[in-house]
């Protein structure tokens, strides 16, 4: 049987991000940035790798031609990629627009890396004949359309109630539109007394 620890453990969740950094190379700050990582338990983080230059890049617009490193790195306590963006600029000394920081889902939806299918020739589904209907399908339609109609069945009373509503006995039954009612309105037909001025 698993301990507490160990169930524990499995349960934790981790937080991967991509840290990608421009125009500065961060293997000469490494230490520094794992120690200020530390803070939300860092797990591990790659070793930067550098990206070939291009002309632009979507992650730095600002910039023309950047020489651009990427991180992985896998905490496990949450952080916002705002907060982890000012962090790592502040302790490599640089602009927040120098670093960008998502996770590997976001930049999967940013570039639409899940949406690209190959088209395959065939034979289109709707033009397939429908499969035969199975022996639990022929009984189940059989017995939804030997049942009587909904409202039929809900027509007839399944309840007997003993005695009969004809005759209540004394003040049972009555509604307030059976009871007396007064001649007088029960607007302005009493006057309030006038006290006598002195």
């Amino acid at each position: 049987m698993k301990t507490f620890i160990e169930y524990l453990n499995e349960t934790q969740k981790t937080y991967e991000w991509k840290i990608k950094i421009a125009n500065v190379d961060p293997k000469d700050h490494m230490d520094c940035l794992e120690a200020c990582l530390d803070g939300y338990h860092l797990e591990s983080i790659s070793n930067p790798k550098s990206l070939p230059i291009t002309e632009s890049n979507i992650d730095f617009p600002s910039f023309s031609s950047p020489e651009i490193w990427v991180l992985e790195a896998v905490l496990k306590y949450p952080v916002m990629a705002d907060q982890l963006r000012a962090i790592v600029a502040e302790k490599l000394n640089i602009s927040q627009s120098q670093v960008a920081v998502m996770s590997p889902q976001q930049e999967v939806i940013r570039d639409g890396v899940d949406d690209i299918k190959e088209f395959e020739k065939g034979t289109s589904v709707l033009e397939e004949e429908l499969p035969e209907a199975t022996k639990e399908q022929k009984e189940a339609s059989e017995a939804y359309a030997s049942r009587t109609p909904l409202l039929k069945e809900l027509s007839t009373p399944k309840v007997e109630v003993a005695g009969s509503d004809d005759t209540p006995e004394g003040n049972a039954g009555k509604t307030t539109n059976d009871l007396p009612s007064g001649d007088a309105s029960p607007v302005g037909s009493k006057q309030n007394a006038i006290p006598t001025a002195k």
